[in-house]
C-alpha cells in the first residue's frame, strides 16, 4: 500500500477524534471550575482518553509501513470508540443536567 493512500485512508481517522478531542478538552475547561461533581469530571477526562486513543489508532493507520491491505480492524476500533465515546457524553450531560439530590428536598 502506497503511503500516499494510507495518509488518505487515515485522514478522517485523524480528523474526527481530534475534533472531538479539542471539544471536550475545550468544554472540559471552561466547565471545569462550574461543574463540582466529580463524576462529571471523571468522564470528561475518560472521554479524552477515549479520543486520544482513536488518534493514535488513526495516525497508526498512516505511519504503519507495513499495511498491505486495507486496515480493516483498526478503523472499525476508531468507530467503536467514537461511539462509546459518544455514549459517555450522553451519560455525562445526564449527571450534568440532573437535579442534585440536596436540592430535591427543598
Amino acid at each position: 500500500m502506497s503511503t500516499l493512500l494510507r495518509w488518505q485512508i487515515a485522514a478522517p481517522f485523524i480528523v474526527f477524534p481530534l475534533l472531538f478531542l479539542a471539544a471536550t478538552v475545550g468544554g472540559g475547561y471552561i466547565l471545569w471550575s462550574l461543574v463540582d461533581d466529580p463524576a462529571w469530571r471523571a468522564l470528561t477526562l475518560f472521554m479524552c482518553l477515549m479520543y486520544v486513543i482513536c488518534l493514535g489508532i488513526g495516525i497508526s493507520i498512516g505511519i504503519d509501513r507495513g499495511l498491505d491491505s486495507f486496515p480493516w480492524r483498526r478503523m472499525l476500533t476508531v468507530v467503536v470508540f467514537l461511539v462509546l465515546s459518544l455514549g459517555v457524553h450522553w451519560v455525562r450531560e445526564m449527571i450534568q443536567t440532573a437535579p442534585s439530590a440536596a436540592s430535591s428536598w427543598m
